[in-house]
């Protein structure tokens, strides 16, 4: 029931711009599309919400603290992804890796993806690197940090003290 209500209220969401883009100025547009491309976001089918003893994500980017407030299970999506506010971290992920000590060095064959509600929004962390720190029958923890760029831009982000769990199935 709550999918349907999901897609019923994006559905609306997408008809009110639809709509409202005929009476308005481009930046209102867009700001409305954004909002919408975040609704979509935030109700991505399959993410659980995070939880203390559960699935986490948090980090600090370019010093601030973000945390993430649902993540989608990595046997479904292939990694290890947390989402906040339209935005998400996504940590490359083998199952057959998972264990205590294991670093992961990221790389141009093996980036992070990183979406910041920015000019820029896509990005790439080919720098840093991630470690499983623990493994128990029903869950595992690790530490990651990077720095991403953008064939777009100059620019770069520090994403440090990352720190993520993930319920798994051993």
């Amino acid at each position: 029931m709550g999918k349907i209500i999901n897609r019923v209220t994006i559905l609306s969401a997408l008809t009110l711009v639809i709509c409202s883009c005929s009476n308005s100025n481009p930046d209102s547009a867009a700001k409305q599309a954004q909002s919408i491309q975040t609704a979509v976001k935030e109700n991505t089918p399959g993410s659980v919400p995070v939880s203390e003893g559960g699935y986490t994500m948090r980090a600090k980017i370019n010093g601030k603290e973000w945390g993430a407030t649902s993540m989608m299970p990595p046997e479904v999506a292939g990694r290890i992804i947390g989402y906040y506010n339209g935005e998400y971290i996504g940590l490359p992920y083998d199952k057959q890796s998972i264990e205590v000590g294991k670093k992961e060095i990221f790389s141009e064959d093996n980036a992070v993806d990183l979406a910041l509600n920015d000019d820029i929004g896509i990005w790439g962390g080919r720098k840093g690197e991630m470690q499983i720190t623990k493994v128990t029958d029903t869950y595992a923890e690790g530490n990651f940090f990077f720095t991403a760029s953008s064939t777009r831009s100059n620019k770069t982000v520090e994403v440090t003290d990352g720190f993520f769990r993930i319920v798994i199935d051993k």
